[in-house]
């Protein structure tokens, strides 16, 4: 009989209830602070939120190999015979090479798949309830994987944010067009496409985001029979308050999910001023 682990990144860690399944594993992304290494897991959001402000150098780290493969041997260990590991996208992190290189070191009986998502964190977070409800209720390795596949496969996320710099620093946008948003107050919307971080649309409001989002979900809808959407909310109350309201009033069927926490890594890379969306749908 099969027993089936699910294994993520700890950017996934948007969700309270993703801890609560004892299938559920997590490996370790880092965060460097002023020279002070830490796992993810181990910084508090409110600890991360003052480092922000107070930090001189912030960098974040993959886990190693050698972390998968210890929590592969623990899944062996506890009876488990196959796992499926999900983790952000290969473009902006070497985690997803990491899990590859482990699964290469597993000398025991242990079915693994791995699978990288074109999104990252809130994105990847979004897909897990479906996969758990799979895993509990006895459903075969093979359907969860192709599960997982469906759901990832034409998954978006996208959000604006008050500060470019953050983007800047991590070498996720280049300074010029960090300084100008900054300076001239626009307001981007990055999207994940391809797996990467784009800067794909400069408005002037709040409000041009919010209808670009709004529109977004309109097109997703046409194309996808059942849809998720996780509404982002970093210190941005009011605006997704709003998204909220208008897709629950325009589309009641659509699966709402709200999350107010990021992980210290995309912390670094973002800041904590902004709002956004997440899409799964099948």
């Amino acid at each position: 009989m099969e027993k089936i682990g699910l294994l993520l990144d700890s950017t996934a860690l948007t969700r309270d209830d993703i801890r609560s399944h004892a299938f559920i594993k997590i490996a370790s992304l880092g965060v460097t602070i002023d020279g002070v290494d830490y796992k993810e897991t181990e910084v508090p959001q409110e600890k991360m939120i003052s480092f922000l402000h107070t930090a001189k150098k912030m960098s974040t780290s993959q886990p190693a190999p050698g972390e998968f493969l210890h929590l592969f041997e623990q899944y062996r260990s506890e009876g488990y015979t196959h796992v499926l590991v999900v983790v952000l996208s290969d473009k902006i992190s070497g985690t997803f090479q990491a899990a590859v290189i482990a699964k290469t070191m597993v000398d025991f009986p242990l079915h693994i798949e791995i699978l990288s998502p074109q999104v990252a964190s809130f994105g990847v977070a979004l897909g897990v309830p479906p996969l758990v409800q799979m895993i509990k209720a006895g459903e075969s390795f093979k359907a969860v994987v192709e599960r997982a596949r469906s759901l990832y496969a034409d998954a978006k996320v996208m959000f604006t944010l008050a500060d470019l710099m953050h983007l800047f620093r991590g070498g996720r946008l280049n300074r010029v067009s960090a300084l100008i948003g900054t300076v001239l107050r626009i307001k981007p919307i990055i999207e994940m496409i391809d797996g990467k971080l784009q800067l794909t649309r400069r408005e002037r409001t709040n409000l041009a985001c919010y209808e670009y989002f709004l529109t977004t979900i309109d097109h997703y809808r046409e194309k996808h029979r059942k849809v998720a959407v996780d509404v982002i909310q970093m210190n941005r109350l009011e605006w997704a308050d709003r998204m909220v309201d208008a897709i629950t009033k325009k589309y009641p069927d659509i699966e709402i999910h709200r999350t107010i926490y990021i992980s210290p890594v995309f912390y670094v890379h973002l800041g904590d001023q902004g709002f956004g969306i997440a899409l799964t749908g099948e």
